[in-house]
Protein backbone atom coordinates (compact mmCIF):
# COMPACT_ATOMS: atom_id res chain seq x y z
CA UNK A 1 0.00 0.00 0.00
CA UNK A 2 1.14 3.48 -0.61
CA UNK A 3 -0.09 5.09 2.42
CA UNK A 4 -1.38 4.28 5.94
CA UNK A 5 -2.92 5.77 9.28
CA UNK A 6 -3.56 5.28 12.50
CA UNK A 7 -4.98 8.68 13.71
CA UNK A 8 -2.28 8.90 16.87
CA UNK A 9 -4.29 5.69 18.19
CA UNK A 10 -2.72 2.85 17.96
CA UNK A 11 1.06 2.22 18.94
CA UNK A 12 2.26 0.48 16.20
CA UNK A 13 2.14 -0.94 12.61
CA UNK A 14 4.27 -3.22 10.86
CA UNK A 15 4.23 -5.33 7.37
CA UNK A 16 6.23 -7.65 5.90
CA UNK A 17 5.99 -10.13 2.79
CA UNK A 18 5.28 -13.49 4.00
CA UNK A 19 5.93 -16.17 1.35
CA UNK A 20 4.93 -18.83 3.59
CA UNK A 21 1.10 -17.80 3.50
CA UNK A 22 -1.50 -17.40 0.72
CA UNK A 23 -5.38 -17.63 0.17
CA UNK A 24 -5.20 -20.13 -2.98
CA UNK A 25 -2.58 -22.35 -1.58
CA UNK A 26 -0.26 -21.07 -4.30
CA UNK A 27 3.40 -21.88 -3.13
CA UNK A 28 5.12 -19.93 -5.65
CA UNK A 29 2.75 -16.66 -4.03
CA UNK A 30 2.48 -15.36 -0.82
CA UNK A 31 0.55 -12.11 1.21
CA UNK A 32 1.56 -9.15 3.85
CA UNK A 33 1.65 -9.88 7.05
CA UNK A 34 0.53 -7.59 9.31
CA UNK A 35 0.59 -6.60 13.07
CA UNK A 36 -1.30 -3.28 14.97
CA UNK A 37 -0.17 -2.79 18.33
CA UNK A 38 -3.68 -1.37 19.98
CA UNK A 39 -3.94 0.04 23.17
CA UNK A 40 -4.81 -2.42 26.04
CA UNK A 41 -7.79 -2.02 28.55
CA UNK A 42 -5.95 -1.17 31.30
CA UNK A 43 -4.29 1.10 29.18
CA UNK A 44 -4.96 5.44 30.09
CA UNK A 45 -5.62 6.30 26.18
CA UNK A 46 -8.00 2.71 25.55
CA UNK A 47 -11.19 3.93 23.89
CA UNK A 48 -14.40 1.99 23.30
CA UNK A 49 -15.26 4.95 20.41
CA UNK A 50 -14.35 4.45 16.94
CA UNK A 51 -10.63 4.36 16.08
CA UNK A 52 -9.25 2.76 12.26
CA UNK A 53 -6.12 1.93 10.55
CA UNK A 54 -6.20 2.86 6.89
CA UNK A 55 -3.90 1.44 4.32
CA UNK A 56 -4.81 3.91 0.78
CA UNK A 57 -4.37 3.34 -2.94
CA UNK A 58 -3.16 4.91 -4.53
CA UNK A 59 -1.94 8.58 -3.31
CA UNK A 60 -3.29 10.43 -5.75
CA UNK A 61 -7.31 10.18 -8.20
CA UNK A 62 -9.32 6.93 -8.02
CA UNK A 63 -11.89 6.49 -10.49
CA UNK A 64 -14.47 4.13 -9.00
CA UNK A 65 -16.39 4.22 -12.48
CA UNK A 66 -13.09 1.76 -13.55
CA UNK A 67 -14.48 -1.04 -11.06
CA UNK A 68 -17.74 -2.55 -10.11
CA UNK A 69 -16.35 -4.84 -7.15
CA UNK A 70 -14.04 -4.74 -4.73
CA UNK A 71 -12.95 -7.87 -2.49
CA UNK A 72 -9.50 -8.78 -0.16
CA UNK A 73 -9.06 -12.49 1.49
CA UNK A 74 -8.03 -11.71 5.05
CA UNK A 75 -6.26 -14.65 7.83
CA UNK A 76 -6.04 -13.56 11.35
CA UNK A 77 -3.11 -14.86 13.37
CA UNK A 78 -5.03 -15.97 16.27
CA UNK A 79 -1.81 -17.20 18.23
CA UNK A 80 -0.51 -13.52 17.95
CA UNK A 81 -3.84 -11.48 18.20
CA UNK A 82 -6.22 -10.60 20.75
CA UNK A 83 -9.94 -10.40 20.61
CA UNK A 84 -12.33 -7.35 20.73
CA UNK A 85 -13.64 -6.68 23.99
CA UNK A 86 -17.28 -8.34 22.77
CA UNK A 87 -14.89 -11.44 22.88
CA UNK A 88 -16.68 -12.51 19.78
CA UNK A 89 -14.57 -10.59 17.16
CA UNK A 90 -10.91 -9.11 15.85
CA UNK A 91 -12.81 -5.76 15.33
CA UNK A 92 -14.28 -4.78 12.57
CA UNK A 93 -13.46 -4.27 8.16
CA UNK A 94 -14.19 -1.39 6.19
CA UNK A 95 -13.54 -0.39 2.39
CA UNK A 96 -14.10 3.22 1.76
CA UNK A 97 -13.45 5.81 -1.29
CA UNK A 98 -12.41 9.06 0.33
CA UNK A 99 -12.91 13.04 -0.88
CA UNK A 100 -16.01 12.62 -0.92
CA UNK A 101 -15.82 9.61 2.10
CA UNK A 102 -18.26 7.06 0.68
CA UNK A 103 -18.24 3.47 1.99
CA UNK A 104 -18.04 0.47 -0.21
CA UNK A 105 -17.97 -1.85 3.05
CA UNK A 106 -18.71 -0.47 5.92
CA UNK A 107 -18.12 -2.01 9.79
CA UNK A 108 -18.27 -5.26 9.05
CA UNK A 109 -17.02 -7.31 11.94
CA UNK A 110 -14.14 -9.87 11.58
CA UNK A 111 -15.55 -13.24 13.18
CA UNK A 112 -13.25 -15.75 15.20
CA UNK A 113 -12.09 -17.91 12.58
CA UNK A 114 -8.67 -19.78 11.82
CA UNK A 115 -9.68 -19.83 8.27
CA UNK A 116 -9.20 -17.63 5.32
CA UNK A 117 -12.04 -15.64 4.83
CA UNK A 118 -13.11 -12.92 1.82
CA UNK A 119 -14.39 -9.58 2.32
CA UNK A 120 -15.81 -8.04 -0.73
CA UNK A 121 -18.06 -5.09 -1.85
CA UNK A 122 -19.70 -3.05 -4.78
CA UNK A 123 -18.77 0.03 -6.64
CA UNK A 124 -22.53 0.46 -7.30
CA UNK A 125 -23.29 2.79 -4.44
CA UNK A 126 -20.46 5.26 -5.34
CA UNK A 127 -22.53 7.41 -7.16
CA UNK A 128 -19.28 9.86 -7.68
CA UNK A 129 -16.88 10.02 -11.24
CA UNK A 130 -13.69 10.90 -8.61
CA UNK A 131 -12.74 10.02 -5.82
CA UNK A 132 -8.59 10.91 -4.23
CA UNK A 133 -8.42 7.67 -2.76
CA UNK A 134 -9.65 3.63 -1.93
CA UNK A 135 -9.18 2.56 1.65
CA UNK A 136 -8.36 -0.61 3.10
CA UNK A 137 -9.76 0.07 7.03
CA UNK A 138 -9.42 -2.00 10.21
CA UNK A 139 -11.31 -0.64 13.05
CA UNK A 140 -12.15 -1.03 16.64
CA UNK A 141 -15.42 0.11 17.74
CA UNK A 142 -18.35 -0.57 20.52
CA UNK A 143 -18.54 -3.48 21.03
CA UNK A 144 -15.53 -4.83 18.31
CA UNK A 145 -13.18 -2.08 20.32
CA UNK A 146 -9.58 -4.14 20.33
CA UNK A 147 -7.97 -4.62 23.15
CA UNK A 148 -4.17 -5.89 22.56
CA UNK A 149 -2.45 -6.75 18.91
CA UNK A 150 -4.12 -7.88 16.49
CA UNK A 151 -2.35 -9.94 13.77
CA UNK A 152 -3.28 -11.05 10.09
CA UNK A 153 -2.22 -12.35 6.12
CA UNK A 154 -3.85 -9.83 3.54
CA UNK A 155 -4.08 -11.23 0.48
CA UNK A 156 -5.73 -11.24 -2.67
CA UNK A 157 -6.13 -7.39 -3.25
CA UNK A 158 -8.73 -7.11 -6.29
CA UNK A 159 -10.20 -4.32 -8.32
CA UNK A 160 -12.53 -5.90 -10.86
CA UNK A 161 -12.94 -4.09 -13.84
CA UNK A 162 -16.54 -3.88 -15.85
CA UNK A 163 -16.89 -7.24 -17.86
CA UNK A 164 -17.00 -7.22 -21.72
CA UNK A 165 -20.30 -5.54 -23.11
CA UNK A 166 -22.85 -8.82 -23.67
CA UNK A 167 -21.11 -10.63 -20.99
CA UNK A 168 -22.84 -9.42 -17.99
CA UNK A 169 -26.94 -10.55 -17.78
CA UNK A 170 -28.31 -9.99 -14.78
CA UNK A 171 -31.34 -12.22 -14.04
CA UNK A 172 -34.53 -9.93 -13.39
CA UNK A 173 -36.87 -11.65 -10.30
CA UNK A 174 -40.39 -10.14 -10.39
CA UNK A 175 -42.43 -10.54 -6.98
CA UNK A 176 -45.96 -8.67 -5.92
CA UNK A 177 -45.60 -5.66 -4.36
CA UNK A 178 -46.30 -5.14 -0.56
CA UNK A 179 -50.14 -3.20 0.68
CA UNK A 180 -49.70 0.39 0.46
CA UNK A 181 -47.69 2.12 3.48
CA UNK A 182 -44.54 3.26 4.75
CA UNK A 183 -41.91 0.39 3.65
CA UNK A 184 -38.55 -0.17 6.21
CA UNK A 185 -36.19 -1.98 4.21
CA UNK A 186 -32.91 -3.80 5.91
CA UNK A 187 -31.01 -1.99 2.72
CA UNK A 188 -27.59 -1.37 4.04
CA UNK A 189 -24.63 -3.10 3.15
CA UNK A 190 -23.39 -5.38 6.37
CA UNK A 191 -25.43 -3.77 8.44
CA UNK A 192 -26.79 -6.04 11.41
CA UNK A 193 -27.96 -4.27 13.87
CA UNK A 194 -29.61 -1.23 11.42
CA UNK A 195 -32.13 0.62 12.35
CA UNK A 196 -34.60 1.58 9.42
CA UNK A 197 -36.85 3.95 10.67
CA UNK A 198 -39.18 7.20 10.77
CA UNK A 199 -38.87 9.65 14.02
CA UNK A 200 -41.57 12.39 14.43
CA UNK A 201 -40.58 16.22 13.85
CA UNK A 202 -42.43 16.56 17.28
CA UNK A 203 -41.96 15.59 20.39
CA UNK A 204 -45.46 16.15 22.35
CA UNK A 205 -46.18 12.60 22.44
CA UNK A 206 -45.70 11.54 25.68
CA UNK A 207 -48.17 9.39 28.19
CA UNK A 208 -46.37 11.31 31.32
CA UNK A 209 -47.42 15.03 31.34
CA UNK A 210 -50.07 17.37 32.73
CA UNK A 211 -50.98 18.68 29.20
CA UNK A 212 -52.26 15.20 27.97
CA UNK A 213 -55.67 15.70 26.96
CA UNK A 214 -56.42 11.78 29.01
CA UNK A 215 -55.50 9.81 31.36
CA UNK A 216 -55.46 7.52 28.93
CA UNK A 217 -52.90 7.46 25.76
CA UNK A 218 -52.34 5.01 23.60
CA UNK A 219 -49.51 4.13 20.47
CA UNK A 220 -50.50 1.75 17.61
CA UNK A 221 -48.72 0.95 14.74
CA UNK A 222 -50.62 -1.26 11.91
CA UNK A 223 -48.18 -3.59 10.71
CA UNK A 224 -49.39 -4.53 6.34
CA UNK A 225 -46.34 -6.72 5.56
CA UNK A 226 -43.83 -8.48 7.13
CA UNK A 227 -41.08 -10.93 7.11
CA UNK A 228 -42.60 -14.47 8.11
CA UNK A 229 -40.75 -17.13 10.21
CA UNK A 230 -37.99 -18.01 7.48
CA UNK A 231 -36.67 -14.79 8.82
CA UNK A 232 -36.39 -15.33 12.46
CA UNK A 233 -35.64 -12.33 14.76
CA UNK A 234 -36.32 -9.72 11.63
CA UNK A 235 -38.39 -7.09 13.94
CA UNK A 236 -41.15 -4.37 12.99
CA UNK A 237 -40.79 -2.04 15.82
CA UNK A 238 -41.83 1.34 17.51
CA UNK A 239 -39.70 3.27 19.69
CA UNK A 240 -40.66 6.15 22.55
CA UNK A 241 -37.99 8.51 23.09
CA UNK A 242 -38.09 11.31 25.14
CA UNK A 243 -35.20 13.95 24.80
CA UNK A 244 -34.06 13.65 28.35
CA UNK A 245 -30.98 11.54 27.71
CA UNK A 246 -31.75 11.14 23.74
CA UNK A 247 -28.70 10.48 22.09
CA UNK A 248 -27.93 11.66 18.70
CA UNK A 249 -31.01 10.55 16.12
CA UNK A 250 -34.52 10.21 17.15
CA UNK A 251 -33.86 6.53 16.84
CA UNK A 252 -31.00 5.91 18.33
CA UNK A 253 -32.62 3.53 20.89
CA UNK A 254 -28.89 1.90 22.03
CA UNK A 255 -27.25 5.35 22.84
CA UNK A 256 -30.52 6.75 24.27
CA UNK A 257 -30.39 6.48 27.86
CA UNK A 258 -34.36 6.31 27.91
CA UNK A 259 -36.12 4.61 25.57
CA UNK A 260 -39.70 2.04 25.37
CA UNK A 261 -39.60 -0.38 22.46
CA UNK A 262 -42.12 -2.29 21.22
CA UNK A 263 -41.05 -5.17 18.52
CA UNK A 264 -42.90 -7.63 16.81
CA UNK A 265 -41.07 -10.75 15.21
CA UNK A 266 -42.39 -13.76 13.84
CA UNK A 267 -42.56 -17.42 15.05
CA UNK A 268 -41.96 -20.46 13.29
CA UNK A 269 -45.21 -22.09 13.99
CA UNK A 270 -47.18 -18.97 12.16
CA UNK A 271 -47.58 -16.95 15.39
CA UNK A 272 -45.72 -14.10 16.27
CA UNK A 273 -44.38 -12.08 19.50
CA UNK A 274 -45.23 -8.38 20.69
CA UNK A 275 -41.80 -7.66 22.47
CA UNK A 276 -42.56 -5.18 25.19
CA UNK A 277 -38.66 -3.47 26.84
CA UNK A 278 -37.86 -0.29 28.25
CA UNK A 279 -34.86 1.02 29.98
CA UNK A 280 -33.87 3.71 32.17
CA UNK A 281 -30.49 5.49 32.71
CA UNK A 282 -28.95 3.00 30.59
CA UNK A 283 -27.03 4.68 27.54
CA UNK A 284 -24.76 2.82 25.14
CA UNK A 285 -27.21 -0.05 26.43
CA UNK A 286 -29.78 -2.24 26.32
CA UNK A 287 -29.81 -2.90 30.50
CA UNK A 288 -33.83 -3.56 29.89
CA UNK A 289 -35.83 -2.79 33.56
CA UNK A 290 -39.01 -4.60 32.48
CA UNK A 291 -39.62 -7.40 29.31
CA UNK A 292 -43.20 -8.30 28.46
CA UNK A 293 -43.96 -10.81 25.89
CA UNK A 294 -47.04 -10.99 23.95
CA UNK A 295 -48.24 -13.91 21.54
CA UNK A 296 -50.44 -13.13 18.48
CA UNK A 297 -52.03 -16.74 17.03
CA UNK A 298 -52.52 -14.60 13.63
CA UNK A 299 -49.22 -13.92 13.38
CA UNK A 300 -47.03 -10.33 13.03
CA UNK A 301 -50.01 -8.59 10.85
CA UNK A 302 -52.50 -5.90 11.98
CA UNK A 303 -52.53 -3.37 14.62
CA UNK A 304 -50.25 -3.79 17.61
CA UNK A 305 -50.74 -0.90 20.72
CA UNK A 306 -49.46 0.01 23.77
CA UNK A 307 -51.85 1.61 26.12
CA UNK A 308 -51.01 3.64 29.45
CA UNK A 309 -53.06 4.58 31.68
CA UNK A 310 -52.43 6.83 34.99
CA UNK A 311 -49.17 6.92 33.94
CA UNK A 312 -48.21 3.80 35.09
CA UNK A 313 -50.94 0.82 34.35
CA UNK A 314 -49.37 -0.51 30.73
CA UNK A 315 -51.31 -3.02 28.23
CA UNK A 316 -49.77 -4.60 25.26
CA UNK A 317 -52.59 -5.32 23.03
CA UNK A 318 -51.81 -8.14 19.51
CA UNK A 319 -54.24 -7.41 16.35
CA UNK A 320 -55.89 -10.95 17.35
CA UNK A 321 -57.09 -8.63 20.54
CA UNK A 322 -55.46 -11.09 22.67
CA UNK A 323 -53.25 -8.42 25.59
CA UNK A 324 -51.32 -8.98 28.66
CA UNK A 325 -51.47 -5.89 31.47
CA UNK A 326 -48.70 -4.67 33.88
CA UNK A 327 -47.38 -1.32 35.88
CA UNK A 328 -44.13 0.44 35.60
CA UNK A 329 -42.85 2.69 38.79
CA UNK A 330 -43.75 6.24 38.58
CA UNK A 331 -40.53 6.97 39.08
CA UNK A 332 -39.72 5.09 35.57
CA UNK A 333 -42.46 6.61 33.91
CA UNK A 334 -41.25 10.06 34.91
CA UNK A 335 -38.10 10.12 32.71
CA UNK A 336 -40.74 10.12 29.63
CA UNK A 337 -42.16 13.66 29.89
CA UNK A 338 -42.37 15.86 27.04
CA UNK A 339 -40.34 16.30 24.59
CA UNK A 340 -41.04 12.51 23.49
CA UNK A 341 -40.57 11.33 20.16
CA UNK A 342 -42.40 8.62 18.19
CA UNK A 343 -40.51 6.11 15.95
CA UNK A 344 -41.25 3.56 13.40
CA UNK A 345 -39.84 0.79 11.07
CA UNK A 346 -37.84 -2.09 11.42
CA UNK A 347 -34.23 -3.87 12.24
CA UNK A 348 -32.76 -7.52 10.70
CA UNK A 349 -30.90 -8.33 13.85
CA UNK A 350 -29.53 -11.16 11.63
CA UNK A 351 -27.06 -10.67 8.44
CA UNK A 352 -29.34 -13.60 6.39
CA UNK A 353 -32.20 -10.96 6.92
CA UNK A 354 -30.50 -8.02 5.24
CA UNK A 355 -32.81 -7.24 2.37
CA UNK A 356 -36.28 -8.19 3.94
CA UNK A 357 -38.85 -5.01 4.86
CA UNK A 358 -41.60 -4.61 6.34
CA UNK A 359 -44.91 -2.25 5.45
CA UNK A 360 -46.55 0.09 7.57
CA UNK A 361 -50.51 0.86 6.98
CA UNK A 362 -51.11 3.30 9.35
CA UNK A 363 -49.44 4.61 12.78
CA UNK A 364 -51.61 6.25 15.95
CA UNK A 365 -51.16 8.38 19.00
CA UNK A 366 -54.20 9.19 20.93
CA UNK A 367 -54.87 10.62 24.51
CA UNK A 368 -51.32 12.62 24.65
CA UNK A 369 -50.70 16.56 24.22
CA UNK A 370 -50.18 16.23 20.30
CA UNK A 371 -51.76 13.26 18.01
CA UNK A 372 -51.05 11.28 15.04
CA UNK A 373 -53.10 9.70 12.96
CA UNK A 374 -51.12 8.61 9.51
CA UNK A 375 -52.08 6.03 6.93
CA UNK A 376 -48.68 6.69 4.76
CA UNK A 377 -50.16 8.00 1.74
CA UNK A 378 -47.15 10.16 1.52
CA UNK A 379 -44.29 10.40 4.01
CA UNK A 380 -45.37 13.76 5.10
CA UNK A 381 -42.72 15.97 6.24
CA UNK A 382 -44.23 18.42 8.93
CA UNK A 383 -45.00 14.98 10.30
CA UNK A 384 -41.98 12.72 10.04
CA UNK A 385 -37.99 12.55 9.03
CA UNK A 386 -36.11 9.67 8.12
CA UNK A 387 -33.88 8.27 11.00
CA UNK A 388 -31.97 5.10 9.03
CA UNK A 389 -28.80 3.94 8.35
CA UNK A 390 -29.46 3.66 4.64
CA UNK A 391 -32.59 6.18 4.00
CA UNK A 392 -32.88 4.79 0.53
CA UNK A 393 -34.93 1.73 2.01
CA UNK A 394 -37.88 4.09 3.83
CA UNK A 395 -39.55 4.89 0.90
CA UNK A 396 -43.39 4.84 0.18
CA UNK A 397 -45.28 2.28 -1.66
CA UNK A 398 -47.89 3.58 -3.41
CA UNK A 399 -51.78 2.67 -3.33
CA UNK A 400 -51.36 0.97 -7.36
CA UNK A 401 -47.83 -0.31 -6.56
CA UNK A 402 -47.95 -3.76 -8.63
CA UNK A 403 -44.21 -5.07 -8.98
CA UNK A 404 -40.89 -4.87 -7.44
CA UNK A 405 -38.16 -6.45 -9.86
CA UNK A 406 -34.94 -6.88 -8.39
CA UNK A 407 -31.35 -8.14 -10.13
CA UNK A 408 -28.50 -8.85 -8.80
CA UNK A 409 -24.93 -6.67 -9.12
CA UNK A 410 -22.78 -6.01 -10.75
CA UNK A 411 -24.72 -4.67 -13.61
CA UNK A 412 -22.01 -2.37 -15.47
CA UNK A 413 -24.11 -0.04 -17.86
CA UNK A 414 -27.87 -1.32 -17.63
CA UNK A 415 -29.56 2.62 -17.32
CA UNK A 416 -33.41 1.08 -17.59
CA UNK A 417 -35.88 -1.58 -17.01
CA UNK A 418 -38.07 -1.52 -19.75
CA UNK A 419 -41.47 -2.88 -20.34
CA UNK A 420 -43.80 -4.59 -23.43
CA UNK A 421 -46.87 -6.20 -23.81
CA UNK A 422 -45.90 -7.73 -26.97
CA UNK A 423 -43.04 -10.02 -26.71
CA UNK A 424 -42.82 -9.73 -30.54
CA UNK A 425 -41.89 -6.53 -29.99
CA UNK A 426 -37.81 -5.53 -30.30
CA UNK A 427 -36.05 -4.47 -27.06
CA UNK A 428 -33.15 -3.22 -29.49
CA UNK A 429 -35.58 -1.09 -31.93
CA UNK A 430 -37.19 1.12 -29.29
CA UNK A 431 -40.55 -1.07 -29.29
CA UNK A 432 -40.42 -1.69 -25.70
CA UNK A 433 -41.47 1.49 -23.56
CA UNK A 434 -38.81 2.94 -21.10
CA UNK A 435 -39.74 3.00 -17.55
CA UNK A 436 -37.42 6.23 -16.15
CA UNK A 437 -35.46 5.45 -12.89
CA UNK A 438 -36.92 9.02 -11.64
CA UNK A 439 -40.50 6.78 -11.81
CA UNK A 440 -39.13 2.95 -10.14
CA UNK A 441 -36.43 4.54 -8.14
CA UNK A 442 -33.43 1.76 -8.72
CA UNK A 443 -32.71 0.93 -4.83
CA UNK A 444 -29.36 -0.44 -4.40
CA UNK A 445 -29.85 -3.71 -1.05
CA UNK A 446 -27.48 -5.06 1.09
CA UNK A 447 -24.65 -3.88 -1.97
CA UNK A 448 -25.48 -6.73 -4.05
CA UNK A 449 -29.33 -6.15 -6.02
CA UNK A 450 -30.75 -3.59 -6.99
CA UNK A 451 -34.38 -3.06 -6.58
CA UNK A 452 -37.33 -1.02 -8.37
CA UNK A 453 -40.52 -0.70 -7.95
CA UNK A 454 -43.67 -0.62 -10.72
CA UNK A 455 -46.29 1.46 -9.93
CA UNK A 456 -49.08 1.19 -12.51
CA UNK A 457 -49.64 4.71 -12.99
CA UNK A 458 -45.83 4.62 -14.51
CA UNK A 459 -47.10 1.75 -17.05
CA UNK A 460 -50.30 3.49 -18.03
CA UNK A 461 -48.07 6.73 -18.71
CA UNK A 462 -45.37 4.76 -20.52
CA UNK A 463 -47.85 2.72 -22.48
CA UNK A 464 -50.66 5.66 -23.31
CA UNK A 465 -53.17 3.29 -22.09
CA UNK A 466 -53.41 0.89 -19.18
CA UNK A 467 -51.68 -2.64 -20.28
CA UNK A 468 -53.66 -6.00 -19.70
CA UNK A 469 -50.17 -8.15 -19.47
CA UNK A 470 -46.88 -6.69 -18.80
CA UNK A 471 -43.55 -8.21 -19.71
CA UNK A 472 -40.10 -6.47 -17.87
CA UNK A 473 -36.67 -6.43 -19.28
CA UNK A 474 -33.37 -4.62 -18.98
CA UNK A 475 -31.35 -2.94 -22.03
CA UNK A 476 -27.88 -1.95 -21.99
CA UNK A 477 -27.26 0.67 -25.21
Amino acid sequence: MAWWNFRSYVYGVTYTFDPTHDSTGNPNSGSMYVQIQWPTRDDPNWKSSWNDIQFAWPVGPFTPSNYINFQCDILIDVTNSYVAQSGTSYGQFGMYVNNPWTAIVNGKTIPITNGWQRLSGSFASDHNEFNSQAIISFISNGNNALTNTVSFWIDNIVFTAPPAAGTNRPLLSLAKAPPPGLTCMASQQDGTWQRQMVSSVYGNYSWDTATAVSNTTTYSMTIAAAPDARFPGFSSQMFLIPALGMAGGKSDDWGSANVVRLSVTANANGTATGHFQYKVNAPNSWASALVVDQTCATGPLGKWSLTFNNNTNVTLTAPDNSSTSFTIPESDAAYFADPLYVAIGTQPNNDANIGQASTFSGVEVTGAAGSINDTFVMLNPDLWEKAAADPAGVFITAPDAKYWISWPLPDFGFTNVYATDNLNNKLGSSEWKALPSSDTGWKIVGGTKRLTVINQSTLNSSFGYSPSNCFFGLFHP
